[in-house]
């Protein structure tokens, strides 16, 4: 892989990231001022270090082509894009339980998992923006995977630093 593709596959990803990010510090304001939750007020605060973290890696493995960094950023948007805000949260928290209300199924089969959110829905804007970290979570992890996998074509490196017939 270039160094213009690297940039260019690193760039769409801190993009997504970006979004991702902005899109649940909405949803998780706006929840906590309607609601009155403390709690949801956090939200935005409690991810920003492991956020920070992954997108200083995600920039450091931009300039370097460090592939370590590369996994570091993987694994930290892996953990808190895809699986807590896209599966769990906007996937189970919202799809779900929208489907569970709009179905006229009942209120336990939601509730079990999460007794102390609110059901049915109330409030439209809440539940589009909870639904939408479901997409915004699958495009942290498309464009994630193609930078993986971009990497991966590459020769093999050690930690940066090309090994016999490699190519940075």
């Amino acid at each position: 892989m270039s160094d213009l593709e690297r940039t260019r596959l690193a760039n769409r990803a801190l993009a997504a990231v970006g979004a991702a990010y902005a899109l649940t510090t909405i949803h998780h304001v706006y929840g906590g001022l309607v609601d009155g939750s403390t709690g949801r007020l956090l939200v935005p605060l409690i991810l920003a270090p492991p956020v920070l973290v992954g997108v200083g890696a995600l920039l450091r493995y931009r300039r370097s082509g460090r592939r370590p960094l590369l996994i570091g950023y993987a694994a930290i948007t892996g953990v808190v894009f895809v699986g807590l805000l896209g599966i769990f949260h906007g996937g189970y928290a919202h799809v779900y339980k929208d489907l569970i209300f709009l179905l006229g199924a009942p209120s336990q089969w939601y509730a079990a998992l999460n007794p102390d959110e609110h059901f049915p829905p109330d409030d439209v804007f809440f539940e589009v923006t909870g639904v939408l970290e479901v997409a915004a979570s699958a495009l942290v992890a498309l464009t994630t995977v193609r930078l993986l996998r971009a990497d991966a074509a590459r020769p093999e490196q050690t930690a940066g630093i090309p090994v016999a017939g490699g190519h940075r």
